[in-house]
């Protein structure tokens, strides 16, 4: 299993353009091969950080997920409105 989070704090004002958009990114990597989770949340103490935790069936499936069209298109929309990203690969605990 391949699982991470990603933090994006956005430039402020502009949470809602992205959030507009986030559904259809959802619904498309969802439906793609290996995609066990993808989901995207709000941080309350701040209303312009979004996180979005992926969780795929290996690292093939989320390469073939980067190739995507929708993937591209969609981080190209959201790029320019991001302050800070950060990406953390993550694992269960044993």
């Amino acid at each position: 299993m391949y699982k991470f989070i990603i933090t994006i704090e956005l430039e402020p004002g502009t949470r809602d353009q992205i959030l507009a958009r986030a559904p259809a990114a959802q619904a498309a990597t969802r439906a793609e091969p290996g995609c066990l989770a993808y989901d995207f949340f709000i941080c309350t103490d701040d209303p312009d950080k979004l996180v979005f935790v992926e969780e795929w069936k290996d690292e093939a499936a989320h390469a073939f997920h980067m190739e995507q069209q929708h993937t591209k298109d969609w981080i190209a929309f959201h790029e320019p409105f991001n302050r800070k990203l950060t990406f953390e690969t993550i694992n269960a605990a044993k």
